[in-house]
């Protein structure tokens, strides 16, 4: 078949745009963008849930065609309307939906109408199938998956991991349909402060950036700097947990802080949009993600470009760090999280700062926004038209869908 000359139209969706989405929403947002630097018709829509425009991660107007669609609800279920939207995009060609996000209506709704409007769909989970989540909230799961999220998985004429350990989760569930493993970018900032101010400071902070949920395994840190915070050479040291609040989790990280005597030396000042979030990057010294489950952990992505050693636990695809000497991968286990962070917080400033430098150089190297796209490009176009599998592709045992 003769490929159209014509820009390749590709429909991002996602249930929430806002910031409560997390990574998700950022994701979204920067992909939509990357995609339509590098030509792509991109559009965005994704569901209206009333919040203020300041909270919503919409992409730049100038690339990105967005729509906020309505959200009804019916016996206390959101209803995502993307049937006109679908609609319209449909009668204006051929395009590819990428839908982002499992187990909630809207993902529902967005693949029901890419089906009835003959669109091929590509699916990201965003970690969803990963062993944890699955776990979480289990029985609701299995129902779901039954009732639909199997057969919407197994309609997709692809599907996105971000790294291999999602691959290998997804695959486990679901072996015939082919898997892209294409990471998360990053916005990597053009210059960082100067290396001397951080290595010069009297108080040093250990930062988590992430919402405040069981998955992000906080208590199990709280207790690994309980370990450690009365050892004098830590004395400098403070731990900031910076995020949103997700299902009263505060609460009960606020009563263990009290409970481990560490209400001096831990703060947890809530959600910060992407401006602090830069700024909150550069006031620290290291990094912390000592989750149980991450796909791809795209803050210790966004750290290692901000020149911050990490920290990440075994939950989270950063076994890389070792080895580049950009910081330590360990169990999420107290015990293993305290022995890390002592090896990081004993090491000179200088020392700490070339581990940064190094993870910097990698990020830069592997999770650009403009490769990410070309990478998401091949595989949409591989899945409309056939032929040779890009070489991140886990082609499974089901052919490209080709129009």
């Amino acid at each position: 078949m003769t490929r159209s000359a014509s820009p390749l139209r590709v429909i991002q969706t996602l249930h929430d745009i806002s910031v409560n989405n997390g990574g998700a929403a950022r994701a979204c947002r920067s992909l939509a963008e990357a995609l339509a630097r590098a030509g792509a018709d991109t559009h965005l829509l994704a569901g209206d849930h009333g919040q203020p425009t300041a909270e919503l991660l919409l992409p730049d107007p100038e690339l990105v065609t967005s729509r906020l669609v309505p959200v009804r609800r019916r016996f206390g279920l959101p209803l995502y309307d993307f049937e006109p939207a679908l609609a319209d995009l449909a009668r204006q060609g051929p395009a590819i939906l990428h839908d982002n996000g499992i187990w909630n209506p809207g993902a529902i709704a967005a693949n029901r109408g890419a089906a009835r409007h003959h669109m091929p769909t590509v699916i990201s989970p965003h970690g969803m199938l990963e062993p944890w989540a699955l776990a979480h909230h289990p029985w609701r799961k299995k129902l779901a998956w039954l009732l639909y999220q199997r057969r919407l998985l197994g309609a997709a004429a692809g599907l996105h991991a971000t790294a291999e350990p999602e691959r290998a989760s997804i695959r486990a569930l679901l072996p015939r349909t082919p898997i892209a493993i294409i990471g998360n970018g990053v916005d990597v900032p053009a210059k960082l402060q100067d290396s001397a101010e951080r290595e010069t400071r009297q108080l040093r902070t250990a930062l988590v950036l992430s919402r405040l949920h069981p998955v992000k395994n906080l208590p199990g840190l709280l207790m690994a700097f309980a370990r450690i915070a009365a050892d004098p050479v830590h004395d400098a040291w403070r731990l900031l947990l910076q995020g949103p609040d997700e299902a009263g989790h505060r609460a009960l990280l606020l009563a263990e802080i009290a409970r481990l005597g560490l209400a001096d030396r831990v703060s947890l000042p809530g959600a910060v949009d992407d401006a602090g979030k830069a700024a909150m990057f550069a006031a620290a010294d290291l990094f912390i993600l000592p989750s149980f489950s991450e796909n791809f952990g795209i803050v210790v992505a966004e750290a290692m470009a901000h020149g911050l050693p990490v920290i990440a636990s075994t939950g989270t695809p950063w076994s890389d760090l070792p080895r580049l000497g950009a910081g330590w991968h360990v169990a999420p286990a107290p015990e293993s999280l305290a022995a890390a962070m002592h090896s990081a917080m004993q090491l000179p400033a200088a020392t700490r700062s070339a581990m940064g430098q190094r993870g910097r150089a990698h990020v830069l190297a592997q999770f650009g926004w403009d490769r990410i796209a070309l990478q998401m490009l091949g595989y949409y176009g591989w899945l409309l038209h056939g032929g040779r599998p890009p070489d991140f592709v886990d082609a499974g045992a089901q052919r490209a869908f080709a129009r």
